[in-house]
């Protein structure tokens, strides 16, 4: 079985309210010169929509990838965090309700992480508590940043407190990295930059010491949790002799093992393996990116060719998963 935990959906719902909502902040739903729908966030476009809402393509792509389940959420952009936080709560209120649909008509194919209006702490805790009692989804949706505030930022604390209470995970999208000005050439904002913006926010998590005051709070963290695997040793001498980083009660891959899920979506066998060995099979899981072009479309053969025990490859696939969100 393969269950894909890194996958998106924009509802036709969000999209609606959107083109009703959206120009008042600058966001607009626009056709280009195919006739693709898009979503222009002052002047940046997203789309092509329909990959985003229809989901009986989502379907038919799962089939010719070999993929059995797709838990779906948000992508970074467009996202909730351009508008403010009445009509970004009420987005994630219209998606995350049609979300729960769609999970109602297939649950054998989907299940779900809720969009939470990051913007403010308090109303994202709220929604996260109805998406989770009410509507069934399996956690919470973030952006490595919102709006330039990170993780670590005290506002997100009523999330996380709601998050460890009730036992869900957060999964986590690279978001507007920085020096993206820097970064335009050659697409590297999203080769270099979404990776390096994973590896801050992990750091950031990490030295914090969010985890000394909610040990059960736990992150997915999508593209193989970008750069941090491969800066684990850096982070643990930063650890031994820099002040700053020793406000801490464990080491840095501590941490990385007990509070951090991470996919796969690395789509080179070797470093799948790598990762593996340095955080073990039981904190990956299978993630594709659907429906970008940034997807894995060959990650069942990148898994199989990653010499991985059959136990390793079950639980990659597919156990994690079911642990992990109670599937």
């Amino acid at each position: 079985m393969h269950i894909d935990i890194h996958c998106h959906i924009y509802p036709n719902e969000y999209v609606n309210l959107i083109e009703k909502e959206g120009p008042r902040f600058g966001v607009e739903v626009k056709e280009n010169s195919s006739g693709e729908r898009q979503i222009n966030v002052k002047g940046l476009n997203f789309g092509n929509l329909q990959n985003f809402t229809d989901v009986d393509l989502r379907l038919e792509k799962m089939q010719e990838m070999g993929l059995d389940m797709n838990i779906l959420s948000f992508s970074s952009n467009p996202g909730v965090y351009w508008a403010d936080s009445e009509l970004a709560n009420e987005l994630c209120k219209v998606s995350n309700n049609a979300y729960a649909k769609i999970i109602k008509e297939r649950p054998d194919k989907f299940a779900g992480f809720a969009a939470l209006p990051a913007q403010d702490g308090n109303l994202s805790s709220a929604e996260l508590e109805r998406s989770v009692k009410e509507l069934g989804l399996k956690g919470g949706f973030l952006g490595t940043n919102v709006n330039g505030r990170y993780l670590d930022h005290e506002c997100f604390f009523p999330i996380y407190e709601k998050a460890a209470s009730l036992k869900v995970p957060i999964i986590v999208h690279p978001a507007n990295p920085a020096g993206m000005s820097e970064m335009k050439d050659y697409y590297l904002f999203n080769l270099v930059g979404f990776t390096t913006e994973s590896a801050n926010s992990i750091g950031r998590l990490i030295f914090s010491g969010i985890f000394d005051r909610l040990p059960d709070l736990k992150f997915i963290f999508l593209h193989g949790g970008g750069t941090a695997p491969y800066l684990a040793g850096r982070f643990m001498h930063g650890w031994k002799v820099r002040k700053e980083c020793q406000n801490i009660q464990k080491s840095p891959l501590e941490y990385m093992k007990s509070n951090f899920f991470f996919d796969c979506l690395l789509f080179h066998s070797p470093v799948v393996r790598f990762l593996v060995d340095l955080i073990g099979d039981d904190r990956i899981m299978l993630g594709t990116d659907l429906p970008y072009d940034m997807t894995d479309e060959q990650i069942v053969k990148t898994l199989e060719n990653a010499g991985l025990s059959n136990e390793e490859y079950e639980n990659i696939t597919h156990r994690n998963a079911q642990t992990i969100l109670n599937l």
